[in-house]
């Protein structure tokens, strides 16, 4: 389905200049190669550049080069978020006064009751599989009045057109959700933050759907422009959230990883496609006949016999057929080629490339080995996780400030949240015991913070359960003993 992309854009910001529609347009296609590389539809932008490798024809025959796509984009992009994202993330409240120690651990009993409710393990990890792709990935929050349940969206880069300040560039005014519905209807939806007369600024809203043939107004109306919230509470924030792909100062947003991976992708796609045609010319080569009459005679089938006496005209030329073979000698350049193309890709692209022969005989590897081998992805990890961990933050305390606006729901004014990332790094973990048990021992780190690092989502209640099966077992224990002398003193009468 072919759609027209510029009437995308006219919808969304239709006061903007020509330049910048042009700038979004040109935006617009570049997402969407992006995707066709993710999908590993490659070779129609190598064709553009290098006709040779697409269907041709050529002296009235019919030529289809080799294609051979290997999906390097799909491979670097889904790596990346699964070491940001396969392990579920966890959550920390923290409070300032002791009085508020109630609320903030029911805030983050409800935090992790929304997490669990939108499927945010899931959602988490396509949402960076779509920021590493498009450079950047988008959130919005949506409080379901009917379910009286509030919900977390994903939504692509490609549909979202917010507007900022022209000083804080981090601060949105206004959010357009632009998309087609079909062919023939767009659908849009505005989010836009305006002050009223109290001086409070306010979030209004407004969907509606445009026909292509006329864009001048609406089609339909889904949502009259109207603010968020009810009569007596409204909401004071635009609930979008943008998640950018490590940007550049002034950017809303980041870059593709795959900015930098496709000339190589496209190399290393051509070079394979290459070595498929040679492979095929040289098993079949071409038949050379020399002084051959009666060419039709002669059948090209398995175990053939043919019969050249008398094939000379002259009589005096000997009849000659064979093969005409390449003598060219690559295969040790293309190979050299071919790994270092590789290798560029997983250095480009900081992940980590564990072959057999570079693992082989390397034995139990302590902590400190594991992350000098992981450093550059662990390092790059790290770096997104910066980004992620503030908008995640700022997402789930709005999501509380929005029950507090539909519900009767308290929030403390001190609460504040932490987001626990973990790395999937393999470990040796008896050493990484040994050291929280130190950590522990010596007053460096508290229990809870210990548990958080290890994965552990609840670390309070666990701690409750280790208690109370400590309770438990100390009770077995004092059970066993005094059972235990009641049968030594009935031993010791019985002897008497």
């Amino acid at each position: 389905m072919l759609l027209d992309l510029e009437k995308l854009i006219e919808v969304a910001i239709p006061d903007q200049q020509k330049i910048f529609k042009d700038s979004q347009l040109e935006t617009l296609n570049r997402l969407i190669k992006y995707a066709d590389y993710y999908d590993n539809d490659v070779f129609k932008y190598i064709e553009q550049t290098y006709p040779e490798y697409g269907r041709r024809t050529q002296n009235g025959k019919s030529i289809t080069p080799a294609q051979v796509p290997f999906n390097y984009a799909r491979y670097i992009v889904n790596k990346l978020a699964s070491w940001q994202f396969e392990i579920p993330i966890d959550f920390n409240t923290t409070y300032q006064n002791d009085t508020n120690k109630t609320k903030a651990e029911q805030a983050e009993t409800d935090i992790y009751d929304i997490h669990k409710a939108n499927k945010m393990d899931s959602k988490l990890l396509q949402a960076a599989q779509e920021c590493n792709k498009c450079g950047g990935v988008v959130f919005k929050l949506k409080y379901d009045i009917e379910d009286k349940k509030l919900k977390i969206f994903v939504r692509n880069r490609m549909e979202c057109f917010p507007i900022t300040e022209f000083d804080d560039y981090e601060k949105l005014i206004k959010v357009h959700f632009v998309a087609f519905k079909d062919e023939k209807t767009i659908w849009k939806q505005t989010y836009k933050l305006v002050g009223n007369p109290n001086g409070k600024k306010v979030c209004y809203i407004f969907e509606a759907e445009y026909d292509v043939k006329d864009l001048s107004k609406p089609s339909r109306v889904i949502i009259e422009y109207q603010p968020l919230g009810n009569n007596k509470n409204w909401l004071d924030f635009i609930p979008v959230y943008i998640v950018a792909n490590t940007p550049q100062i002034g950017e809303v947003w980041g870059l593709s990883e795959l900015d930098d991976l496709i000339p190589l992708i496209d190399e290393i796609n051509k070079k394979y496609s290459d070595l498929s045609d040679s492979l095929r010319f040289d098993m079949f080569a071409i038949t050379i006949l020399m002084n051959i009459q009666g060419v039709a005679d002669l059948k090209g089938k398995p175990g053939a016999v043919w019969d050249l006496t008398g094939g000379s005209p002259t009589g005096e030329m000997k009849p000659d057929v064979f093969k005409l073979e390449s003598q060219f000698q690559y295969i040790d350049s293309l190979k050299y080629l071919m790994d270092n193309l590789e290798a560029a890709i997983i250095q480009f692209s900081e992940t980590v490339n564990l072959s057999v022969d570079k693992i082989t005989g390397v034995g139990n590897l302590s902590g400190v080995a594991l992350k000098l081998m992981f450093a550059a992805i662990l390092s790059k990890t790290a770096r997104k996780n910066m980004i992620w961990g503030d908008k995640l933050r700022e997402m789930y305390l709005d999501c509380l400030k929005m029950k507090a606006i539909y519900e009767t729901y308290d929030i403390p004014e001190d609460l504040d949240l932490e987001i626990f990332f973990h790395s999937p790094l393999p470990e040796n973990e008896l050493e990484n015991i040994q050291v929280l048990s130190a950590k522990i021992a010596d007053g460096l780190i508290a229990i809870t913070t210990a548990m958080n690092e290890s994965g552990i989502q609840d670390p309070e209640k666990e701690i409750a359960k280790i208690l109370e099966e400590r309770k438990m077992f100390d009770t077995s224990m004092v059970e066993d003993r005094i059972n235990s002398n009641k049968q030594d003193n009935k031993g010791s009468n019985g002897n008497e």
